[in-house]
């Protein structure tokens, strides 16, 4: 294999593929990338055996086809402190891979190409499509709310449900949930329900970016499939029942306050200022044109603000954990929220246009 490639493209592909590949296993070659040089093309591919990604390099020049297998890190390292480099050439030497530039030259040693795991291709069945950037807005509107304890429950993923030409985004912890709805490009093929593990949702998020481009999804039994211009992500599919999560969505709630996102999130963090562990709430005071958020920490101090809204129903006090609000408010993308509630022991609805719902469990002060 040779192949001259630009710079900034491979750092790009490494930097993607690498934050697959595992740092600490028995398996060597599951610290490394596997690179293939066919046509005009160099495909990067990486795989911690549950995410795998097949990342096409174009900015290339392939004089002679081949294959290695690298590890990931020590040719990051190479390719990421090149960036005086315009372009870079990689030449296999039966397993080691010589690395030259203008300036420099490395020989890093690697494994056979042959004992790394097959990786699956993207075959042309497609379940449906999404703008890029509506995905990565309904990723980082849900992310956030999983459990992160490292395991394999429902939970600990992110639940799709795609049909006609939507696709709802569903997170939970246990102590809240987020919901995010989406246009697909047109009708998806079929109805699929999957969960999805959140390595996947931060790297397709990542991947997805602010771009225009359409991504293309298919799922089947156990994994997933989503496809971009330059990249292929495959993942498992977390294994389990998700919770029912529209038996937790409160339907009839009788006090409704309107407020201004960017005001409400910057007095919440003015109240959270005097919190700490043992006392890891905020009370909200709702009243007719304006809701007071009051917090006390032994040994730190007070601290009372107000907050101008709009109201409808009777007063009512109720306590959040300051951060599971601010989560929600940051990524709202409205500049108003409604904060919908029945009582301060019942679960909070916090909704942003129609596309995002978050359910919030309060905290009793005592």
């Amino acid at each position: 294999m040779k192949v001259i490639a630009q710079t900034a493209a491979l750092q790009e592909a490494l930097a993607l593929a690498g934050s697959i590949v595992v740092t600490r296993t028995p398996k060597p070659v599951l610290q490394c990338v596997k690179l293939i040089a066919a046509g005009k093309v160099l495909t990067v591919l990486s795989t911690d055996l549950e995410a795998s990604c097949r990342y096409q390099v174009t900015a290339v020049k392939v004089e002679k086809e081949g294959e290695a297998l690298v590890p990931a890190e020590r040719l990051a390292g190479i390719v990421r402190e090149s960036t005086d480099e315009e372009q870079l050439t990689l030449e296999t030497d039966k397993e080691a891979c010589l690395v030259r530039s203008s300036a420099g030259r490395f020989k890093v040693f690697g494994y056979d190409p042959g004992e790394y795991p097959a990786i699956p291709e993207f075959a042309d069945k497609v379940d449906f499509q999404i703008a890029a950037a509506t995905l990565a807005t309904m990723i980082g509107k849900t992310l956030f709310a999983t459990a992160k304890a490292h395991s394999h429950y429902a939970i600990s993923g992110v639940l799709w449900e795609a049909g006609g030409k939507k696709l709802q985004l569903v997170a939970t912890d246990g102590h809240r949930l987020a919901q995010a709805r989406g246009m697909l490009g047109k009708a998806a093929a079929r109805e699929v329900t999957a969960i999805v593990p959140a390595k996947l949702m931060a790297l397709t998020q990542r991947v997805a970016g602010g771009g225009e481009e359409m991504l293309e999804v298919r799922l089947e039994e156990n994994q997933i499939l989503i496809r971009t211009a330059r990249a292929v992500l495959i993942s498992a599919l977390v294994q389990g029942n998700f919770p029912k999560y529209g038996d937790v969505i409160p339907r009839e709630c009788t006090r409704k306050a309107k407020i201004k996102t960017a005001a409400f999130e910057h007095r919440i963090r003015q109240a959270a200022l005097l919190t700490n562990e043992e006392s890891r709430g905020i009370r909200l005071s709702f009243a007719a044109e304006k809701v007071t958020l009051t917090s006390r920490a032994p040994e730190a101090g007070e601290a009372e603000v107000t907050c101008p809204i709009t109201y409808e129903g009777e007063g009512m006090d109720i306590a959040f954990n300051p951060l599971f609000l601010i989560d929600a408010l940051r990524v709202a993308g409205s500049e108003d929220i409604s904060l919908e509630m029945s009582a301060p022991n019942k679960p909070a609805v916090l909704k942003a246009g129609n596309d995002f719902l978050y359910v919030l469990m309060p905290v009793d002060l005592g």
